[in-house]
């Protein structure tokens, strides 16, 4: 879609400046969004008489309770429950890059995830958080002898294929996140083209759950 006419490209006066910016301005809405859906539903969870007990109805509260519940058991699984402590920035991750997922379905909207400079933003913050996280817990020394492997007449082999692989992760989840949705987003925008009504809807629903899927694949490779 966001090949086309965007509100926010609108708002740019040269194409140039639109392609330097419109991504930037995508990511702030998203998280606008997230923010103010967060504080909506931290409300209603301190106006409930009984918080333990889930929203009965769909509401903001209901959906961020369901994210949770998902987040919790994936990192339980992933990362083990000694290591809950990193969910919140996890749990960030995954619904941030949701919402500027879902965000790039609507007509007019260009999503930031279609853009590979706000991917690499976002790969980036990861992998200098889990390394730093990483020396935090071990220790300096002990973070680097991991590199090394469990043989050292074979260290420097070791060394030399687990710094490519560390260095080639944000590339790999900024391209996997961009190629799927903007294949996904270029998919509904023909077919929407094409008919205006019942052809594009097959089409959304399918989209909806590419949204997800990068969304989940992308946080359980950073797990």
């Amino acid at each position: 879609m966001s090949a086309g006419f965007t509100f926010l490209g609108s708002l740019f006066e040269t194409p140039a400046t639109r392609e330097a910016y419109e991504p930037l301005l995508s990511a702030g809405v998203a998280a606008s969004v997230l923010c103010v859906s967060g504080y909506v539903a931290s409300q209603a969870l301190k106006r409930a008489t009984n918080p333990i007990v889930p929203d009965s109805t769909l509401s903001s509260r209901g959906l961020f309770d369901l994210a949770a519940e998902f987040l919790i058991q994936l990192g339980d699984d992933m990362m083990g429950k000694q290591n809950r402590k990193y969910l919140p920035f996890v749990g960030t991750v995954f619904l941030y890059i949701l919402t500027m997922n879902l965000l790039g379905l609507v007509p007019g909207y260009a999503g930031p995830t279609a853009n590979l400079a706000a991917n690499v933003g976002i790969a980036a913050v990861v992998f200098v958080l889990y390394n730093a996280w990483g020396i935090k817990e071990v220790g300096p020394v002990a973070y680097f002898k991991h590199l090394l492997g469990p043989n050292m007449m074979i260290a420097p082999l070791f060394l030399l294929i687990e710094l490519v692989s560390h260095c080639f992760r944000p590339a790999s989840l900024s391209l996997r996140l961009f190629g799927n949705m903007t294949g996904d987003h270029a998919a509904i925008s023909v077919f929407t083209d094409l008919t205006k009504v019942g052809v594009p809807v097959p089409f959304y629903l399918l989209g909806t759950f590419v949204c997800f899927m990068q969304a989940y694949v992308f946080t359980l490779l950073t797990m």
